[in-house]
């Protein structure tokens, strides 16, 4: 048995791991200029690959044993990860790997998911949860905001990292219903596999090639990799430390991207997009942190948990 220490650092690695992924994905967009549905699918399908060769027997049994209805609920739920994740990583190609994070996954996923879970889940919002919604509100909102003007500074990649939360939230409320009564390895392995099918169906629609030089393939692969390793060590920190905590350190991934993006930029300046205001995205990443603190703090009868589907 690991100590506590041990599964908080595996949840904190699993952060670590999808913000080192978000950079990568900006890198992969805008200096190997590879193609957003190639970037997008690819990589989702080989994650579930991987997942699915290290759980092979419970993934060909998950499938066998899925009705009909919940076949149709496993690509309805598919679908809306695979325009989500499309949403994001064309975010991060638009504005940046550290503003999408901010404004993405490390604050308004987390949002979206209580409020759509106290919907469709019938999960009732607690004043911590309110309270907690407020501040990653006010988070996001010193992300936007001019701090010459006052005014709020709203484009193409900003409305899209909101509306990829949204889809990413929804998909995450419905993947918990499947939770309930399936494995989570099985889960994220085939909602990888037909998300990332949907995305190239209709790049190839649009004209995508999968004409690629062999530096891309590797990058694709590697990209690859996040899913399956974020999923792993996601649900082994759950398994220690319970679904609350994990859910509040892993939602650090927006504060930790937006360190990375400066790492890297830093060794290669003008490599990469970073905040006008690197001050107000900071703190407002810090303020959103906290909310998603608040938004976690449930009660005791609340058992219900979510998967980040950045994580997926």
């Amino acid at each position: 048995m690991h100590s506590r220490s041990w599964y908080i650092g595996i949840v904190i690695l699993s952060a670590f791991i999808v913000a080192v992924e978000s950079v990568s994905i900006e890198g992969a967009l805008n200096i190997v200029l590879l193609d957003i549905f190639i970037v997008t699918g690819v990589p989702s399908i080989i994650g579930g690959l991987i997942l699915t060769g290290i759980q092979k027997k419970s993934t060909i049994e998950f499938a066998r044993g899925l009705k009909k209805r919940e076949w149709i609920f496993l690509v309805v739920l598919s679908t809306a990860a695979a325009f989500g994740a499309y949403f994001w990583f064309d975010a991060v190609g638009e504005i940046g790997a550290g503003k999408e994070a901010i404004l993405g996954g490390g604050s308004s996923e987390v949002l979206f998911v209580v409020l759509l879970s106290a919907i469709f889940l019938s999960e009732r919002l607690s004043k911590w949860e309110a309270f907690g919604g407020i501040l990653v509100l006010l988070g996001v909102f010193l992300v936007l905001v001019r701090a010459d003007s006052l005014s709020l500074s709203v484009g193409k990649g900003e409305l899209e990292a909101i509306l990829s939360s949204f889809l990413l939230a929804s998909s995450a409320v419905m993947t918990a219903k499947l939770l309930r009564t399936y494995e989570v390895a099985p889960v994220s392995a085939l909602e990888l596999i037909i998300s990332g099918i949907i995305i190239l169906a209709i790049g190839f629609a649009l004209g995508t090639s999968l004409d690629i030089n062999p530096i891309g393939w590797l990058i694709l692969i590697g990209l690859g990799i996040f899913p399956a390793i974020g999923i792993l060590t996601y649900f082994h920190g759950l398994q220690g430390i319970g679904a609350s905590i994990t859910s509040i350190l892993f939602a650090l991934n927006g504060i930790m991207t937006l360190i990375v993006q400066l790492a890297i930029v830093i060794v290669f300046p003008g490599s990469l997009m970073v905040p006008q205001n690197l001050a107000l995205a900071f703190l407002g990443g810090i303020i959103a942190f906290i909310g998603v603190y608040l938004l976690n703090k449930k009660s005791s009868d609340k058992q219900a948990y979510h998967v980040p589907q950045k994580v997926i």
